[in-house]
C-alpha cells in the first residue's frame, strides 16, 4: 500500500511539474549546403530589426535571453569572440493576443431544456522566440529555431531566467555540436 502511494505521489507531482512548464513547439530549419560542423566562434546580439516588444522586448529580457545563447552555445563547444567571430547568433521576440474558441454542445440540462450549444472564449498571450545564426563573414543566415507557445511569465526574477534558459536551450539542442580540430600543424613528428 506503502508503495501504491508513492507511486500515486509521484505521477501527480509529475503531472503538476508537466503542467506548470511552458509549453511551447520548438522547429527549425538550416541550409544544407553549409556544413554547420565547421564553425567554432560567435557573438550574440538581438536582430537588427527587432521591434520594441514591450513584454520580452525590455533591456533585462535580452540581456537574460543573450546570456541564455552564450551559455547553450557554449555548453555545445562553442567559443565566444567579440571581434572575429564565425557565427553571428541574433535573435527576436514577439508577443501576440490570441483567442481560443470553445463550442460543447451538451448542456448539464439538456434533459429540460433541449440540446444547446455553449460557446467560450479563451484569451491568451502567444510568445515565440526566434533564433537566427548567420555566418559572419557572408551575413547570409544558415539556421534558423524557434519557439511559440502560450506564454506565462513566471513570478519570480530567479524564474524568468531560468525560463529563457529552458526555452533557448530547446530552440539550439539541434544546432550541431562544435568540433575540435584533428588535424595537427605539426610536420614531420614521426
Amino acid at each position: 500500500m506503502k508503495n501504491v502511494m508513492k507511486s500515486i505521489m509521484l505521477i501527480l507531482l509529475g503531472g503538476w511539474f508537466v503542467a506548470c512548464s511552458p509549453s511551447f513547439q520548438v522547429q527549425n530549419d538550416y541550409d544544407r549546403s553549409v556544413n554547420l560542423k565547421q564553425f567554432k566562434t560567435f557573438w550574440v546580439q538581438a536582430e537588427k530589426n527587432m521591434t520594441q516588444d514591450p513584454l520580452l522586448g525590455s533591456e533585462l529580457n535580452r540581456r537574460r535571453i543573450t546570456d541564455a545563447v552564450v551559455q547553450a552555445m557554449e555548453a555545445k563547444g562553442y567559443r565566444l569572440d567579440e571581434s572575429n567571430p564565425e557565427l553571428v547568433v541574433r535573435y527576436l521576440t514577439d508577443v501576440k493576443d490570441r483567442q481560443q474558441v470553445r463550442s460543447n454542445n451538451m448542456s448539464p440540462y439538456w434533459w429540460w431544456y433541449g440540446p444547446q450549444n455553449n460557446v467560450s472564449t479563451y484569451s491568451y498571450e502567444e510568445g515565440r522566440f526566434i533564433v537566427n545564426i548567420y555566418q559572419n563573414r557572408s551575413d547570409r543566415m544558415i539556421w534558423q529555431g524557434w519557439a511559440s507557445g502560450k506564454l506565462k511569465a513566471p513570478s519570480k526574477r530567479d524564474d524568468r531566467a531560468a525560463m529563457m534558459q529552458g526555452i533557448i536551450g530547446d530552440i539550439l539542442r539541434s544546432f550541431p555540436q562544435a568540433t575540435s580540430d584533428t588535424y595537427s600543424n605539426e610536420v614531420g613528428t614521426r
